[in-house]
C-alpha cells in the first residue's frame, strides 16, 4: 500500500485497486471490558468494518480533465482525500505526479484569526512556495479574489463565498501540475463560477491535470473528457464523461422518478394509427437499461406530419414512441431529451414531468407516447435521446436510446436571429420619457 508523488510518465493519476475501510472503534464500555477480560464474545475487533471504497482503478492522463460523480456517501471525498495525501488507504496504490494542489474543504489551513492577507501566504508555505514566490503572486490572488478591503480583515469575518474566492485564487496562482477540487465550484454568486470556470479552462489548456468532484454534471460535461461513477465505493462507470453522465441521470431517474399515482389508465385511452413516415433507425443505437420496458419503435416528425431532421428556429417537432413491455410493468414513463453539441440538456419532457404515467402495461402490450415541442433554439445541430422507464425502487425498469436522432436547426435571414441559446418569450417596447423635473 502507498501513495506516492512522482515527476516523471505520462499519466498524472494513476489508481490501482485503491480499497478504504474503516474499523468501527466499538463504545468505551466495550473496550473496557474487553481490557479486563470480561467481554471475550464481543471485542471491538469483531465489528464488520465499513468500506469507503472498493478495488477502485483508474487512470488520468497529463493535461487532462477528470470528473468524478455519484451520490453522497459514494466514497467520492475519501477517494480524494487519499489522492490528496491528506489519508491512507487500506490497500491499493494512488500515485500523483507532479506538483498538486488540492481544494477539499474551503478554507483549510487557513487560521480564522489571521487576516486574508496573513492566509495567502500561509497557504502559501504549505503548498511549498516561499513568501518571495507569494509576494510576487499576491496582487494576482487578490485581484482574482476580489474581495476588496477584507483582505485585511480576519478570515473569521468572511461569508462562505468569501473564503471560497481567496481559496481558490491562491490553489490556481500557485501553478500547480495536478489540481484536485472536492465541490469548491458549488459556492459562490454565479459571476464568480463563470471566472473560476474560465480561469479552470485556461489552466487545462496549459497543460494542467484536473481532477474535480461534483454534483455539478453540466460541468462535467463541459470541462471533462472522461469521468468516473462511484457507487458505495466500487466503480459503476468509467470512460467518455458524457456517457458517464447520462447513464448516471438515466440511473437516478429510474430509481428515484416514478410514482404510482396520479396515472392513467391505458384501457381508457383512443386509438391511433402510428405514424405513416419512416421511423428512426435505433438498431445500431447505444442502449443503457435492461430493457424490462423498451423503446420499440420511434419517429422523428414536422408540425405537417412529415419526416426529417432539419427545422427552422420556431418551428415545431413531433417525437412519437411506440414503448413495449417485455415483462409486465406498472407506472410506465417515457419521455424525451435535447441536448446541444457540449452535451447539455437544452429540454427535456415526458409523463413523468407531467404526472401522467402509464398505469400498467402486460408482457407484451404497448402504448404510443407523442410529445410536440417548439425548436426556440440557437442555429446548430443538438442530437435526440429517448427513454422510458416503470416501477419503483423494488420493481424499476428502464430503457434509454442515446443519440436516437440529429436534429439540424437553422436560422434563415428572414427569421430573428436568436443570440442566446434558445429564445424565451419576450417583449419590447419603446415610450417616450415625460420631463425629468
Amino acid at each position: 500500500m502507498s501513495v506516492s508523488v512522482s515527476s516523471s510518465d505520462s499519466l498524472a493519476i494513476e489508481v490501482r485497486e485503491l480499497t478504504k475501510r474503516y474499523q468501527p472503534d466499538g463504545s468505551l464500555a466495550s473496550w473496557l471490558l474487553t481490557g479486563l477480560g470480561l467481554n471475550k464474545n464481543l471485542a471491538p475487533s469483531a465489528d464488520q468494518p465499513s468500506v469507503a471504497l472498493l478495488d477502485v482503478s483508474f487512470a488520468v492522463a497529463r493535461g487532462a480533465s477528470f470528473g468524478v460523480i455519484g451520490r453522497n456517501g459514494a466514497g467520492k471525498s475519501t477517494l480524494l482525500q487519499i489522492l490528496a495525501g491528506t489519508l491512507r488507504p487500506s490497500s491499493g496504490d494512488a500515485t500523483v505526479r507532479g506538483r498538486v494542489t488540492a481544494l477539499l474543504e474551503l478554507g483549510s489551513g487557513f487560521n480564522p484569526e489571521f487576516s486574508g492577507r496573513e492566509n495567502i501566504f500561509l497557504a502559501g508555505a504549505i503548498l511549498g512556495l516561499s513568501r518571495a514566490e507569494m509576494e510576487a503572486k499576491y496582487d494576482e490572488v487578490v485581484r482574482f479574489a476580489d474581495i476588496g478591503s477584507y483582505i485585511e480583515l480576519p478570515v473569521k469575518t468572511y461569508s462562505t463565498g468569501m473564503m471560497m474566492r481567496v481559496a481558490f485564487a491562491v490553489a490556481i496562482a500557485v501553478e500547480p501540475d495536478v489540481l484536485i477540487i472536492d465541490e469548491a465550484l458549488g459556492v459562490g454568486d454565479i459571476l464568480f463560477q463563470q471566472k473560476c470556470s474560465r480561469r479552470l479552462q485556461e489552466l487545462v489548456a496549459a497543460g494542467v491535470t484536473l481532477l474535480v468532484v461534483t454534483h455539478d454534471l453540466s460541468f462535467v460535461l463541459n470541462m471533462c473528457q472522461r469521468a468516473l461513477w462511484l457507487d458505495q465505493g466500487r466503480v459503476r462507470f468509467l470512460g467518455d464523461a458524457g456517457a458517464c453522465v447520462r447513464e448516471y441521470v438515466a440511473a437516478m431517474a429510474a430509481i428515484s422518478g416514478n410514482t404510482l399515482t396520479p396515472t392513467d389508465d391505458l384501457k381508457a385511452a383512443a386509438e391511433t394509427d402510428l405514424p405513416a413516415v419512416q421511423a428512426l433507425e435505433l438498431s445500431d443505437k447505444e442502449r443503457l437499461g435492461d430493457g424490462g420496458v423498451r423503446v420499440a419503435r420511434a419517429w422523428l416528425q414536422h408540425a405537417d406530419g412529415g419526416s426529417g431532421g432539419s427545422f427552422r428556429s420556431g418551428d415545431w417537432a413531433v417525437v412519437s414512441l411506440l414503448i413495449e413491455a417485455t415483462r409486465p410493468a406498472r407506472a410506465i414513463s417515457a419521455g424525451c431529451e435535447v441536448r446541444n453539441r457540449h452535451g447539455q440538456v437544452v429540454f427535456a419532457t415526458g409523463l413523468r414531468v407531467t404526472k401522467k404515467l402509464i398505469h400498467d402495461l402486460s408482457a407484451g402490450e404497448s402504448c404510443l407516447v407523442t410529445i410536440r415541442f417548439q425548436l426556440e433554439l440557437q442555429a446548430g445541430q443538438y442530437t435526440l435521446d429517448l427513454g422510458c422507464g416503470a416501477g419503483t425502487d423494488v420493481d424499476n425498469t428502464w430503457d434509454r436510446v442515446l443519440n436516437a436522432a440529429v436534429i439540424e436547426v437553422s436560422n434563415p435571414p428572414d427569421q430573428e436571429i436568436i443570440h442566446g441559446l434558445a429564445r424565451l418569450p419576450y417583449e419590447i417596447r419603446v415610450a417616450r420619457p415625460r420631463a425629468v423635473k
